[in-house]
């Protein structure tokens, strides 16, 4: 497969070190003077090996798209990231394999949805409310000029401070160019089959206006509409949640339990949520109101510090003052100081004791900087223990998973990961003393996806899955080891995880916990117990 591509009349090698990230249908390079290119997958690459009919889309892909893009409107709104210039396949060749665009920054607004990432990067109400504004104008404006996002979607818009970009304009659906991609969390229902989430009418202005709702929704409370556990009387009436969104069962149902991780539904003002409710229950499809975004004052409690919209703060409304210790059955826990809960691993980055610097691993030691190994310089994610790492990098539709010890010795690349299609959203890793499970979780056909990978500490892998629908998955990243157990806080309590005969499964759930931990709580192993960091506090729990 050749990744040599012309751009400006000059040879450009499309070089691992260069990539910036990729998705199902394409890879994004750094040229380095301020632009990129965004490459479209030939049906020959690897992520496509087997897939005859992904391989025939992607020859469509690269023989009408540069059609696509030359038709694009002009005077398109500042927010999108358009073209400006095609890469082609050689010298004397007229195939365009890629567009250019300029190099824009930001932060996936996806990442504003994920409670872990909001309560380790904190941002002002008052910055996430002007972002969403201006992804309303930058939509308003695309409608203007007969432009419908289509694929409209968290992933598409990067924040970068109050502004958005938006990126992926080739998907566009304008003209006679219709949109076939979707993404499940965003699909207006009110345009699939009955019977399953997949539109069987094309996308349009509402569709749009309805992800847009789905991804201010998301982004101020840390769960979609069709979050939560549906948990009706009759158990034989239970919906999954693509049931639920073709249904209209929204996290506002009474029979739905909604995720502890994610912010009461009672801080956004009694207005805004009845928007929200007519669009997800009442099929509401009109320009959302934006002068609802504009009235929106969200601000700090000045006694627990919980951000709100309203007049009174709803968490001290509804909060009660807890005694230090408290047995229960089985449960005896107790309060501890948020400094004294040790996290069992971090992530690799700089000021910490491993880095990476100059395509290569380093640790620490009493003698200087030691190197550990050489990994992809840009492309490389891992996460250190007390006595193991683990890491792995992406680049050229393959993955390399490798294992280390932080202490000493070389880096170990024996890994074999499974292989990662699609656009990588996030990562991480559960790092125990001799083995560590970690998270992968793509964007595939649409659906969010994590794929688990177990690897011991002599860089064998242990187990591996695919949880699409795990009942325990929103809790991983705050996950704990213990020897070969898995520990997740849920909000229906503390959950073990196991290999059984080679399959990851959930073999306990301690229902005592539930009153104590959610979702999205962060745990750790401790002589006296497993202590757990909460939103306001943190508890030291023993069960007897």
């Amino acid at each position: 497969m050749n990744r040599t591509v012309w751009v400006d009349g000059q040879r450009v090698t499309l070089t691992p070190a260069a990539l910036l990230g990729q998705g199902g249908e394409a890879e994004v390079y750094d040229l380095g003077d301020g632009r990129v290119i965004k490459w479209w997958k030939p049906a020959d690459h690897p992520d496509f090996e087997g897939m005859p009919a992904a391989q025939d889309v992607a020859r469509r892909r690269l023989a009408e798209q540069p059609t696509k893009l030359r038709a694009l409107p002009g005077r398109l709104p500042a927010a999108v990231v358009a073209p400006c210039g095609f890469a082609l396949g050689g010298k004397r060749s007229t195939q365009i394999v890629g567009y250019l665009m300029p190099k824009v920054a930001g932060v996936p607004l996806h990442s504003f949805g994920e409670p872990k990432w909001r309560r380790d990067h904190p941002i002002a109400g008052a910055d996430l409310v002007a972002a969403l504004l201006s992804l309303h104008d930058a939509i308003s404006e695309l409608h203007r000029v007969g432009i419908v996002i289509g694929d409209c979607n968290d992933l598409n818009v990067l924040v970068d401070g109050r502004r958005v970009h938006l990126i992926d304009v080739d998907s566009y659906q304008f003209g006679g160019y219709d949109c076939p991609m979707f993404s499940e969390r965003f699909v207006d229902p009110r345009l699939c089959d009955p019977q399953q989430l997949v539109p069987i009418a094309p996308h349009d202005e509402a569709s749009d206006w309805f992800a847009f709702a789905v991804m201010a929704f998301r982004s101020l409370l840390g769960v979609g509409p069709w979050g939560g556990v549906h948990q009706p009387a009759d158990p034989t009436k239970r919906c999954s949640p693509v049931m639920r969104a073709l249904r209209r069962l929204s996290v506002y149902a009474a029979d739905v339990v909604y995720p502890r991780a994610a912010r009461s539904l009672g801080i956004l003002p009694d207005e805004l949520t009845a928007v929200f409710r007519a669009v997800f229950e009442r099929d509401l499809r009109a320009p959302f109101p934006r002068v609802e975004l504009e009235r929106l004052r969200l601000r700090g409690c000045s006694t627990c510090g919980e951000e709100h919209g309203r007049v009174r703060c709803p968490a001290c409304q509804t909060t009660a003052h807890l005694p230090p210790v408290m047995v229960h059955g089985r449960l005896r826990w107790t309060a501890i100081p948020a400094s004294a809960f040790a996290a069992p691993s971090y992530e690799i980055g700089r000021g910490t004791a491993v880095w990476i610097d100059q395509g290569a691993l380093w640790r620490t030691t009493r003698l200087g900087p030691e190197r550990i190994g050489g990994v992809l310089a840009a492309q490389t994610r891992a996460w250190v223990g007390a006595k193991l790492g683990v890491g792995f990098y992406r680049a050229g539709g393959y993955a390399v998973g490798f294992v280390f010890r932080p202490d000493r010795g070389v880096l170990d690349d024996r890994v074999t990961l499974p292989r990662i299609r699609g656009q990588l959203v996030d990562a991480h890793a559960t790092v125990g003393d001799d083995r560590a499970w970690l998270w992968l979780t793509c964007v595939d056909g649409g659906r969010l996806v994590t794929t688990v990978v177990v690897i011991g500490a002599d860089a064998q892998v242990i187990a591996s899955a695919t949880l699409a629908d795990a009942p325990w998955i929103n809790g991983i990243a705050g996950a704990c080891t213990a020897g070969p157990h898995l520990f997740v806080p849920t909000d229906d309590g503390l959950a073990r995880i196991e290999i059984v005969q080679g399959a990851i499964t959930q073999t306990r759930t301690f229902v005592e916990t539930a009153p104590l931990i959610g979702a999205g709580d962060r745990l750790a192993l401790s002589p006296g117990g497993i202590d757990v960091s909460r939103r306001r506090d943190a508890i030291r729990m023993q069960l007897t």
